[in-house]
């Protein structure tokens, strides 16, 4: 099952993205995309978190965890990947 959430941006979105880019390629994950739509995948304690993003405005972002291990709950990963994007 998944979970979707939009992210208010407080800066242009290529910034925004292109800082979560090098914060989850330098832990391990990969991300891949452009300013209106892409994939990423991060690395947990507990496992890999998956998952999709979409351009809403030029300051709202729409993110889908399509995976995630089982005993993290989403509003964990949503919590987390909230302060990525802030």
């Amino acid at each position: 099952m998944a979970h979707t959430f939009t992210v208010a941006l407080n800066d242009e979105i290529a910034a925004v993205l292109g800082r979560v880019e090098s914060a989850i390629t330098e832990s391990g994950g990969t991300f891949q995309g452009d300013s209106s739509k892409g994939v990423f995948q991060g690395i947990s304690v507990m496992g890999p978190v998956k998952g999709e993003y979409s351009s809403v405005s030029e300051n709202e972002i729409r993110i889908t965890i399509n995976d995630k291990p089982f005993i993290v709950p989403y509003s964990m990963i949503e919590g987390e990947i909230k302060k990525y994007f802030s």
